[in-house]
């Protein structure tokens, strides 16, 4: 999948992002911070393991995530699946993550998760409400 220079930017330059899952017809959101993965288009993300998004993204991995920049007036929704990790997979991913973010107190410990989310879609909406969509063809 091709993302654009813009989409790239606000992934790269955000802090936040604004996560949805949903179990059994219920929708949840969640506010989050995220580490871009540019090389592998994933998104890094980490929870509580006994958190109500984790256990979502245990029962449903697909999920989505919203960014939005207001100085460029941009705002992308990213559709596709996220993989909760262990063992080396999840050490490599969390160090990468704790190094763009530096908020230990969201990243480490015993009973936190890390979550990988591979993009397979971006949804997105401009100042003039102009809509585009990239597939992962």
């Amino acid at each position: 999948m091709e993302i654009t220079k813009d989409v790239k930017d606000l992934l790269k330059n955000e802090k936040l992002c604004t996560l949805a899952t949903c179990v059994e017809n219920r929708p949840y959101v969640s506010l989050m911070n995220f580490t871009y993965v540019e090389e592998e288009n994933k998104v890094i993300l980490s929870t509580r393991r006994d958190s109500k998004k984790y256990n979502n993204i245990i029962k449903n991995k697909r999920i989505s995530l919203l960014l939005f920049s207001k100085s460029s007036e941009l705002s992308a929704t990213f559709l596709g699946n996220a993989m909760t990790l262990d063992g080396e997979e999840e050490m490599y991913y969390r160090d990468m993550h704790m190094k763009k973010t530096n908020m230990p107190q969201f990243i480490l410990g015993d009973n936190i998760g890390v979550v990988v989310f591979s993009i397979e879609q971006v949804i997105i909406s401009d100042k003039q409400d102009r809509v585009t969509y990239i597939n992962n063809d």
